[in-house]
């Protein structure tokens, strides 16, 4: 089974008029476009915005709707992008977070 990794659709709206991005999935999504071949050894998962995230709700429950998020095949979970990136790159090689 792969990891399955959640970020959030971008940009979104929250509000009349507002534009958005998320700086955590941001950060995800650019190291994706470095480390393309990651997306091979995930189930990658684009969200609309606008809670409930149902597919999150089913695997995680209500109260675990953050994004982005990373679940690992044993259930483990990363939320924190710095986390996410780092376990992506030793697992699958590539370009970590620089310390």
């Amino acid at each position: 089974m792969k990891p399955k990794l959640f970020v959030l659709k971008m940009p979104f709206e929250d509000g009349p008029n507002k534009s958005w991005i998320c700086s955590h999935c941001a950060m995800i999504e650019g190291a994706l476009l470095v480390n393309k071949h990651w997306e091979s050894k995930v189930d990658m998962h684009r969200l609309d915005f606008p809670k409930p995230r149902k597919v999150l709700v089913e695997l995680l429950g209500e109260d675990k709707q953050w994004l982005p998020v990373l679940v690992l095949p044993d259930g483990e979970t990363l939320t924190d992008p710095t986390e996410i990136i780092n376990c992506l790159a030793e697992k699958y090689g590539g370009a970590a977070v620089h310390p």
